[in-house]
């Protein structure tokens, strides 16, 4: 079976693997006095030079060591993107213990689960969420010490001689994070040193950046991507990283346009976000304005068509200006997959943007879009130190995706039988399905578990479905799933669909009518028809149901697939 690795593309030489503490001292070394983390605290930035961090997380290291915690131990961490989350997370990691990043979303009970599974003795919270984290620790005997996050410098010791404990090294275990998953089954992922750095040096090869740049950060930390990708990625190189105040459109904005920020990962219901703002603000211009954005938007088309180059960058200057967003040069997606039509929109009005793929299993990143030219329906090529291939792939070379490389996890934590399902003979099996082009670009189609068989043995991928309904302005979101019909037994194609409720109040304001649940019905039954008919008869919807609020979500914005039922409407 053939396996991929990158060949085709040009890379840059790597800066060499190394543990997460020895690379905040190097870039340290190099940049002693460079900003290396800044939030907005009252209306200036509060500021952190990478020689603070260094100085600051080696107090820590010592301050936590003389609490009594030593090399193997699990610490939790639990709080908003800030600079003492980083100094938490770089401080645990030299001192040999485990990192257990929680997910703010979570419940008490929940929390307490992961404390209780990962065996924490220590847990480092934040003022915002110390509520939750005393519900979470009572009566928990294995806890010794909760620490605020907001007093670290308590705990500043002055830094042990090296001689006198056990350095950390590659192979030592850095992080258990446990999954939010969209399948309701969480697991302890074990990521070492050599796991996650491996990942950011394979990242560093493929796409550039280096310490002149501020990237921008705004998901949370606690998931995988953001943490390689937002923190350790820039940290790596020197680069600069601003905390954004909230996760409001107007305050990202500010923060972007006052750091002048040049990079930005996000998932891709963000970029759709921002996206649909642009166009929206379009939208509301004056006749002549929206004549002018046409005309452009048609030769940015027109030259890219012909020529191959983008053209977008000097005609729409004066738009990304006016939008706040001229500083930045390269967004970066993730988590799940961008929206073809928003990645080919973004780039005609002049911003790099590309998507990578991974799982929390991967440390995360398998594979990078290239930035020169790059297609918008594929994930990329791997990342230099990853293979990749496709076990059992059908007529349309569509199979499992399995990888291998130094980022594979070490397993699940406490769980061989779960750990021996995904990782055979060193390949970790994926659970999602895609193919590889003959560039070495790989391409991803669903998630195994999603597929939808017809009752002709047809393979469906929900994931299409779902990105054709999409198009439609009348539709916000929508999951597609397999629902057996009672009368034939047989397996018919089901979307579930929240509605874009702005756009059916601008229908009732410009055809001057009430809309009632019956007009929505009608019109979406429309919709979908409209888009299933750019599909295979057999991939189309035959029913689907109306819900009257938004998805719940994991953290990186993906839906929560086993939650849902719903009233079905023929098609």
């Amino acid at each position: 079976m053939e396996t991929y690795s990158n060949k085709h593309y040009p890379v840059r030489e790597g800066l060499g693997l190394i543990t997460i503490k020895g690379m905040l001292a190097r870039s340290a070394g190099l940049y002693p006095h460079k900003t290396a983390l800044q939030i907005r605290r009252g209306s200036d930035f509060y500021k952190v030079t990478y020689k603070d961090l260094k100085e600051r997380t080696e107090q820590l290291a010592s301050g936590l060591s003389k609490k009594g915690i030593k090399h193997g131990d699990k610490v939790a961490i639990i709080g908003e993107n800030c600079p003492e989350w980083v100094e938490s997370y770089i401080a645990v990691a030299s001192t040999g213990a485990i990192l257990v990043p929680l997910d703010t979303q979570l419940k008490s009970q929940e929390i307490r689960h992961i404390l209780i599974d990962s065996e924490a003795v220590a847990l480092i919270v934040s003022n915002n969420f110390k509520e939750v984290a005393d519900e979470a620790t009572g009566k928990l005997p294995g806890l010794k010490h909760v620490f605020s996050m907001n007093n670290l410098s308590s705990l500043y010791e002055p830094p042990e001689p090296k001689t006198l404990k056990r350095q950390v090294q590659l192979d030592d275990l850095a992080a258990i994070i446990y999954t939010s998953g969209t399948t309701g089954q969480s697991k302890g992922v074990m990521l070492s040193n050599r796991n996650i750095m491996s990942d950011v040096d394979g990242s560093y090869q493929i796409f550039h950046y280096d310490h002149h740049d501020i990237f921008i950060s705004v998901l949370p930390l606690h998931h995988t991507f953001e943490a390689t990708c937002g923190m350790l990625v820039p940290l790596y190189v020197g680069a600069t990283i601003t905390y954004a105040q909230s996760l409001k459109s107007r305050d990202i904005i500010n923060d972007i346009r006052d750091s002048q920020a040049t990079m930005m990962v996000g998932v891709p219901l963000l970029f759709e976000k921002i996206y649909q703002g642009i166009m929206r603000a379009v939208k509301e211009k004056p006749m002549l304005t929206r004549m002018a954005f046409s005309t452009s938007n048609g030769i940015v088309k027109s030259i890219k068509s012909i020529t191959g180059k983008r053209a977008g960058g000097k005609l729409f200057q004066s738009l990304r200006e006016k939008a706040g967003l001229s500083s930045l040069r390269l967004f970066v997606s993730g988590g799940a997959a961008l929206n073809v039509e928003v990645g080919k929109g973004f780039e005609t009005l002049g911003f790099e943007i590309i998507q990578g793929y991974g799982l929390t299993e991967s440390a995360p990143v398998l594979s990078i879009n290239t930035i020169k030219n790059p297609d918008h329906a594929s994930v990329g090529p791997p990342i230099t130190c990853v293979e990749l291939k496709i076990l059992d792939p059908d007529a349309n070379g569509i199979g499992e995706i399995a990888a291998k490389g130094p980022n594979v996890m070490l397993g699940y934590y406490k769980n061989p039988k779960a750990t021996e399902a995904v990782i055979k003979d060193g390949w970790l099996l994926t659970g999602d399905l895609g193919y590889i082009d003959k560039r070495g670009c790989l391409f991803i189609t669903g998630r195994a578990k999603n597929l939808i068989v017809s009752a002709a043995g047809k393979n469906i991928y929900p994931e299409e479905i779902e990105a054709q309904l999409l198009n439609s302005p009348y539709i916000s979101e929508v999951l597609v799933i397999g629902e057996k019909n009672p009368q034939t037994d047989r397996e018919e194609v089901h979307a579930m669909i929240y509605p874009s409720y702005e756009a059916f109040d601008e229908y009732a304001l410009k055809h001057k009518m009430t809309m009632d649940t019956a007009q929505i019905e009608k019109i979406l039954k429309d919709e979908v028809r409209h888009q299933c008919g750019h599909l295979a008869d057999y991939k189309r919807v035959k029913h689907f149901s109306v819900r009257e609020e938004e998805f719940p979500k994991t953290t990186t914005r993906k839906i929560k697939r086993y939650l849902f039922v719903g009233k079905k409407v023929n098609v």
